[in-house]
């Protein structure tokens, strides 16, 4: 088998476990991206830088799907810390040793991602759900981002909202009801 299709094989299956969260991935973006610092990335660079930084790092993640949720939230969160910490443009990873083989395999999948992005950010129920996201208050907003997109257990929303772990979970159970009802993006939201 040649090695560029190896490696065309492992990207492409990553690149799919990705495409799985990026809707989640995309509204945390769209809500952390400040006007401040979308003067130096956009949300959709957020979501490809994200992914470029991850592909590159695939081989050393090995958890299960909750984990590599949490793995490239960690991932995204780090990138926006950069670029709020330092005003330079952010640098392409290079993926690999140079072999051309690699690179045009990766710059196939890359161009997927892009459209990918792209798709996301007009999504109606993105849009929706982000339009609503900013009718709550700060707290819920902030609940529904820990719990429901970045995947973290209610005891950790709890820890960092500064509130019981009862008061977390009952209050997301409310707000993941409220979203039920409404219809918003239930199928790519953590339970």
């Amino acid at each position: 088998m040649d090695p560029a299709d190896v490696i065309d094989a492992a990207a492409r299956r990553f690149t799919a476990r990705y495409e799985q969260i990026a809707p989640a991935l995309c509204v945390w973006a769209m809500r952390h991206v400040s006007a401040t610092v979308r003067a130096r990335i956009e949300v959709d660079d957020v979501l490809q830088e994200t992914w470029l930084r991850a592909l590159r790092l695939q081989d050393r993640f090995t958890g299960d799907d909750a984990a590599f949720r949490s793995w490239i939230f960690a991932i995204g969160k780090n990138l926006l810390l950069e670029v709020q910490r330092s005003t330079r443009r952010l640098q392409r990873v290079r993926i690999g040793d140079g072999d051309t083989a690699q690179f045009h395999a990766f710059d196939q999948i890359s161009a997927s991602v892009t459209a990918m992005s792209q798709v996301l950010l007009r999504d109606e129920a993105i849009q929706r759900f982000h339009a609503y996201l900013q009718t709550l208050p700060r707290a819920d907003q902030d609940l529904v981002s820990f719990c429901g997109l970045e995947g973290s257990t209610c005891a950790e929303a709890a820890r960092k909202l500064g509130i019981g772990e009862e008061a977390a979970h009952k209050r997301w159970q409310r707000l993941r009801a409220r979203l039920r009802e409404g219809g918003l993006a239930d199928e790519w939201l953590c339970a």
